[in-house]
């Protein structure tokens, strides 16, 4: 609906209530428009928009303020959405003073009743409050534990809903009491990532290789304690900790921090349900998100923790610039960093006698449950294990042949197919395919079988071109091996004689027969223990005991409904023997996996020779490398949050809904601060040194090599992110989202999003 502007002067003034004259259905005040009139401050306008929101503003509390009745039940029936009540799936906040303008009979005159509500929220007097001046910071040392860094992390959330509507369906409880946010913040995709573990314990199903293929040069894994072996089931999973955390974002009244790009946080650090272990003061600068969800600031914080001691006084201490957590006041050093940034840019005031004032304020609180855990990168002696492991499994498929063309049982249609494979995989072990594709790939390296040196024994190159023949060496292998490892998946029913695809089920069978005699076999995601199991059961003195057992324990499955076994019929000695062939295939499946993730290997391999070569004060970093954290938060404003008593604010039970004006879901990778400085500090040097010699060509070289190996750490974030993306968005709209959801860059940080919300800024 067009509104048309009200002729009303926008001043506070008073004016008739319960039902007398008030605006017009279609009267307004003009939106974004009144920012722009000088009528008001930002400081002013901004919390009518709070008001407007905040669960308190009943019709009865806008009418006490002086509104007409028909604009205070306009108001609060607009936020309550179709259902009538607050606090549900459908409520529609006010985003902006456009929507609120929008609202029938709510123009000039309701402005103005509304300012006068929320005078007091605008008004300064030092003399009852903290503040920062000329004098806070001066002469005073800094003190606490500081860290100083810049942020990188990759960042991706759930976009195209409210976040009213987001947050009803994470908090939708199912009959185990866990709510779908518990549900689907793990990512078993992530699995794939654990080169650090065992070869028979990695995962090697056919969408955890599709996962490694996305990563051809960063090898990570999961920290040992979050992939160890679940109690119920035997097998290695996923396990995540879990952080409670309360943060109150800062600014001044007319929001001069979010303008500047500077954010100011105060954080409470949850140890459990209801006991706060750590405090945190930390400031942002520069905050950016690139439409590929890759997140950069400089970032400098300080801690403590006491945090039980020093909760009553954090935002008193956010307030006035300083702690008392070394048992001295001492300048928090985030904050000074702030003021300093704000003093430059001319962006502080004088009151009174005071010079250049800062005055923060909690303008956001912003509740968050973060589920992580760490990946690292793999030790290199992991990934020679899975590079040589090639060997391994092309021998394995070597075996095979010999065996398939002794029993002569390959039909002559495959035969062809069969020998090539069998002279294929002969001439990546004698190395004369290997050097035969290297040097078409790269005719002037002169490669030959004898004088190759494979990349799990390559010794560290010194000079870029050592480096790049390297690179086309393990390039090549890589493409060879998934070469090798398609061929032998075309054969592989034929070497074994598996061509029945139904019959697959009784291998998956046979294995839970076994893990239900040996819980120690759960842990195995190969088959080779399977296979020499059912070897040794097959001899002549065991082989008719283990077919009725096998028997026995299929038609006990199938009688209490297990889902696995409804298709189970019992074996003669015929199709016993045939089991045997479907393990066989199983293993050579498995293999065709490793022999592709062997050639991911020697990529992997040659990736570390790079990073030694350009970023040489560099290491591998084997602990607390990239923290990968999926957050829910709940947003609200300081007003709703005090409203909220003191007994009830911890984590034992959730926010009310009625007090959260925006939730949000996000996924974040970040490298953890510090284990980013050699890379930044190479890149700041060779950056300046170019520019300083922009004509040399080894410097330049030097530069785009460091670019490229940092440019593989980011993406690798990058790439962990997406994964999860589709598994979240598919459990949302079983549970009711809207079909167009997206996985995406949010389009900005937590605590900005709030900020701008809460002050109406773009």
């Amino acid at each position: 609906m067009h509104k048309l502007l009200s002729a009303a002067v926008l001043v506070v003034a008073g004016g008739c209530t319960d039902g007398g004259p008030g605006d017009s259905r279609d009267d307004s005040f003009g939106g974004k428009g009144a920012k722009d009139d000088g009528a008001f401050s930002s400081c002013q306008l901004a919390e009518v928009l709070k008001l407007a929101n905040e669960s308190t503003s009943t019709v009865d509390k806008l009418a006490d303020a002086g509104l007409a009745d028909n604009a205070a039940r306009a108001i609060v029936a607009h936020r309550n959405g179709a259902d009538g009540d607050s606090g549900t799936a459908d409520d529609d906040v006010f985003d902006d003073l456009d929507e609120l303008d929008g609202v029938d009979f709510v123009g000039a005159l309701a402005l103005g009743k509304l300012v006068e509500a929320i005078l007091p929220r605008c008004e300064v007097d030092l003399a009852t409050r903290p503040f920062i001046d000329a004098r806070t910071f001066a002469g005073s040392p800094p003190g606490g534990w500081a860290r100083d860094n810049q942020e990188v992390e990759s960042v991706l959330g759930v976009q195209g809903i409210t976040g009213q509507r987001l947050r009803a369906l994470l908090m939708t409880v199912d009959g185990n009491g866990r709510t779908l946010y518990d549900r689907l913040r793990r990512s078993r995709r992530m699995e794939a990532f654990t080169y650090g573990f065992s070869l028979d314990e990695i995962p090697w199903d056919s969408d955890s290789q599709a996962a490694r293929e996305l990563m051809p040069h960063v090898a990570l894994t999961i920290e040992p304690d979050r992939f160890a072996i679940d109690v119920e089931d035997g097998g290695r999973e996923l396990s995540l900790g879990t952080d409670l955390m309360d943060d109150s974002y800062y600014d001044t009244p007319g929001y001069t921090l979010l303008g500047n790009a500077v954010e100011l946080r105060g954080r409470a650090r949850w140890d459990n349900a209801t006991t706060v272990r750590r405090l945190l003061i930390a400031a942002k600068f520069g905050t950016e998100i690139d439409a590929a969800g890759n997140k950069t600031n400089a970032k400098v914080d300080i801690r403590t923790d006491s945090g039980m001691t020093h909760l009553a006084t954090l935002d008193n201490d956010v307030r006035r610039g300083k702690t008392n957590w070394n048992g001295t006041d001492s300048p928090a050093i985030p904050i000074k960093g702030v003021y300093e940034q704000l003093a430059v840019k001319n962006s502080l005031v004088d009151i009174g006698a005071h010079a250049d004032v800062l005055l923060l304020d909690p303008k956001a609180h912003l509740r968050s449950t973060r589920s992580r855990y760490h990946m690292n990168e793999a030790r290199i002696e992991n990934i020679r294990a899975i590079y040589a492991n090639a060997t391994t499994r092309i021998n394995a498929a070597l075996n095979a042949i010999d065996r398939a063309q002794a029993a002569g049982t390959i039909p002559a249609a495959n035969r062809a197919a069969v020998d090539a494979l069998e002279v294929m995989g002969r001439r990546i072990l004698d190395k004369t395919l290997l050097a035969e594709r290297i040097n078409a790939a790269a005719p002037g390296l002169g490669v030959t079988a004898a004088n190759l040196v494979l990349p799990d024994a390559q010794p560290q190159p010194t000079t870029p071109a050592a480096l790049d023949k390297n690179r086309v060496i393990a390039e090549t292998i890589n493409t060879v091996f998934h070469e090798f490892a398609a061929a032998l998946d075309d054969a592989d029913r034929i070497l074994t004689n598996a061509v029945d695809e139904d019959f697959d089920d009784y291998a998956e069978m046979f294995r839970a027969w076994r893990v239900g005699l040996d819980r120690t076999l759960a842990v195995k995601t190969t088959y080779d223990s399977f296979l020499n199991s059912y070897r040794s059961l097959s001899t002549a003195a065991n082989r008719a005991g283990s077919i009725a057992g096998f028997n026995t324990y299929g038609a006990a499955q199938r009688a209490a409904n297990n889902d696995d076994f409804e298709d189970f019929e019992p074996l003669d000695d015929a199709a016993w023997t045939r089991l045997g062939g479907y393990l066989e295939k199983m293993t050579l499946t498995i293999g065709e996996r490793q022999i592709e993730t062997a050639g991911i290997a020697a990529r992997q391999l040659w990736f570390d020779q790079a990073r030694q070569l350009w970023v040489p004060n560099s290491s591998r970093a084997w602990s607390n490398f990239m923290i990968d954290t999926t957050d829910m938060t709940d947003m609200l404003s300081p007003e709703e949050w005090n409203s909220i008593p003191a007994t009830e604010r911890s984590f034992a039970q959730p926010l009310p809904a009625t007090k959260v004006f925006h939730t949000v879901l996000v996924n974040e990778l970040q490298i953890e601060l510090g284990m980013e400085e050699d890379y930044v500090t190479r890149l700041r040097e060779l950056t300046a040194a170019v520019a300083a010699a922009p004509t040399d060509a080894t410097l330049a070289a030097q530069l785009a090599g460091a670019k490229f190996v940092w440019e593989q750490y980011t993406a690798s974030m990058r790439v962990l992110t997406e994964l999860k993306g589709e598994a979240i968005l598919e459990r949302l709209r079983r549970a009711g989202a809207p079909a167009g959801i997206r996985w995406a860059a949010p389009p900005d940080s937590k605590g900005n999003t709030a900020l701008k919300i809460l002050a109406d800024r773009d």
